[in-house]
């Protein structure tokens, strides 16, 4: 089973990844040209997939039209595994912040941070799924999505917590702390499920 370290180890052991993540990052600052850089990362996940290729290729490997349409497929992703958890939570909060009278102060957050937490496992499972025949119908099957987090889940408790950790300490540089940690989560999580793929 592969360790988050030497995932990283093989991630940045390249130069060449610094001007591909800064390009990444700059773009995921823009209004809808940020839907490019989701699915630059997608179509890394499925070359990282079909050729085992861990360096960051150059931005022009595929045509930006195809980008832009998978960027919109991890945004669906996104925003469906991420953001209604994360809404659910707010909901809850809201809630318990209104029955409660506000006594609860900071602590009526928490359903927020649950969500948040749950968020990228949820991603990452219906993101792998999707990859399996590149159906998006696959990454919707819930049965198949929490059997992929039941088997990588406890692995990935530490990547996802050092991922929000690292948005919320960036926050003004989001775009780029936003892009490395998905990469790093992706390329590691697909170094998790080969490892399951294999031994299966």
């Amino acid at each position: 089973m592969p360790s988050l370290e030497e995932v990283c180890v093989k991630l940045l052991g390249s130069p060449s990844w610094a001007p591909k993540v800064l390009v990444g990052g700059a773009l995921s600052f823009i209004p809808l040209l940020n839907i490019i850089p989701l699915g630059y990362l997608l179509e890394y996940t499925i070359r990282l997939k079909h050729k085992g290729a861990w360096d960051l290729p150059d931005w022009k490997f595929v045509a930006p039209l195809i980008l832009f349409k998978s960027g919109f497929r991890f945004l669906v992703l996104l925003l469906t595994y991420v953001g209604c958890p994360i809404l659910i939570g707010c909901l809850v909060t809201i809630l318990l912040d209104g029955l409660t009278f506000g006594i609860l102060g900071i602590i009526s957050y928490f359903p927020v941070a649950v969500g948040a937490f749950i968020g990228p496992f949820l991603l990452l499972a219906a993101i792998h799924a999707y990859l399996t025949d590149g159906l998006l119908s696959d990454a919707f099957k819930i049965n198949l999505i929490l059997d992929i987090v039941k088997k990588m889940g406890l692995k990935l408790v530490l990547p996802v917590i050092t991922f929000w950790g690292v948005i919320l300490l960036a926050l003004p540089l989001y775009g780029f702390s936003f892009f490395i940690g998905t990469w790093v989560l992706l390329a590691y999580s697909s170094a998790l499920h080969f490892s399951m793929t294999n031994n299966q």
